[in-house]
């Protein structure tokens, strides 16, 4: 049977998902859909701020704040008590920070 995520590493999953829903959620209501659709990129700060939390949250919940992601030789299995797909996970932030990035850039006014 093929387990998704060990632990609280749930949490890696709902972030993402959670924060650009949340940050949608409030600028609707606080300042209309149009201002909210004009500016896409707010979505891939959400996810930024997502991936952010998700590291820090990580790194303490698996203990791993002395550790740098350099020190992780080779391999991506280790024994941290919250994983995903058995990688720590704070190891998901950088392809979540990369995601946000990619969503600022391609939401910009004036983006192709």
């Amino acid at each position: 049977m093929l387990f998704v995520w060990t632990g609280r590493g749930f949490w890696t999953v709902a972030f993402p998902v959670l924060f650009p829903w949340v940050v949608g959620m409030l600028l609707d209501r606080a300042l209309g859909s149009e201002v909210l659709e004009a500016n896409g990129w707010v979505y891939g700060v959400a996810v930024l701020a997502a991936a952010a939390a998700n590291w820090v949250v990580g790194r303490r919940w698996n203990a791993t704040e002395h550790l740098r992601p350099w020190d992780i030789q080779g391999e991506l299995r280790c024994r941290c008590p919250h994983t995903v797909f058995n990688a720590p996970m704070e190891l998901w932030s950088y392809p979540l920070a990369v995601l946000g990035v990619w969503l600022i850039v391609t939401n910009l006014p004036g983006a192709l």
